[in-house]
């Protein structure tokens, strides 16, 4: 792996690997994810775990793409470009040796610990009146979820929200590699609680501190609960856990 590694990033401009590689590895992240999510959607052998009736149809998909790509190319992308070098300051190495697995696997354990703190303050703070009447409603659009609605958002939310993804490597300080790895894992953990099902072989089946699809599913039907996107923890403490949301049935559909 080092080798691979080394060949790499030899020759490449700072700008490359911290601005083009990540933009290029959490766009191909959210298609890879939403494929996935499509064919889980699509396979007769998965309904059963459907949380909602509702399938969406190819144009909510279209829509939904259009959306997220335009503000990729407008705001996410060009912002990632302008502050590539936050992560050389910070120190963000690119060199060798790569870290062991171990230590890549506490640095995501501790960044999805970071992230959800984050996530659970903005996202509660976007549901105050103003907030969600001007940015956050537009997430809200889909009350039953799908995979790639997971970006489908304000581009102020996006940065404000997305914030979250990127605190863990300003307070950690990864190597590279271990931050690319954090954007994929972070992008398609996203992704799999917007899917809108619940699979017999999901994370939170044997962590129960992890929320999961229907937990989120509540959220979005429900809007005053269950804002923390990983650990059930934020809402456990703070009040706002939809109790019957780990194992109780879906609330009925809502029109979109």
């Amino acid at each position: 792996m080092d080798q691979l590694w080394a060949t790499f990033i030899s020759g490449k401009s700072n700008f490359f690997l911290y601005a083009v590689v990540p933009a290029i590895v959490v766009t191909v992240s959210y298609l890879t994810g939403s494929f996935a999510s499509w064919l889980i959607e699509r396979a007769p052998s998965q309904q059963a775990y459907k949380i909602q009736k509702k399938l969406h149809a190819g144009a909510t998909w279209r829509e939904c793409f259009r959306h997220v790509f335009f503000h990729k190319l407008t705001s996410e992308i060009p912002l990632t470009f302008a502050g590539y070098p936050i992560f050389v300051w910070l120190g963000v190495s690119k060199e060798l040796p790569l870290p062991g697995v171990v230590e890549v696997l506490a640095v995501l354990a501790a960044s999805f610990v970071i992230e959800d703190a984050w996530h659970y303050m903005a996202h509660r703070s976007l549901h105050a009146k103003w907030a969600y009447a001007k940015i956050h409603h537009i997430h809200h659009k889909y009350t039953t979820p799908f995979g790639p609605a997971a970006n489908f958002a304000h581009p102020l939310e996006t940065l404000y929200t997305g914030f979250g993804t990127l605190l863990p490597v300003m307070i950690l300080r990864p190597h590279l590699s271990t931050m690319l790895i954090w954007v994929v894992v972070r992008q398609w953990q996203a992704i799999s609680v917007h899917v809108g099902f619940e699979l017999p072989w999901r994370p939170s089946r044997w962590l129960p501190i992890l929320g999961g699809a229907r937990f989120h599913d509540v959220h979005h039907q429900k809007f005053t609960c269950n804002y923390a996107p990983t650990f059930i923890w934020w809402d456990r403490l703070l009040g706002t856990a939809d109790a019957a949301a780990p194992a109780g049935r879906a609330a009925p559909e809502r029109a979109n």
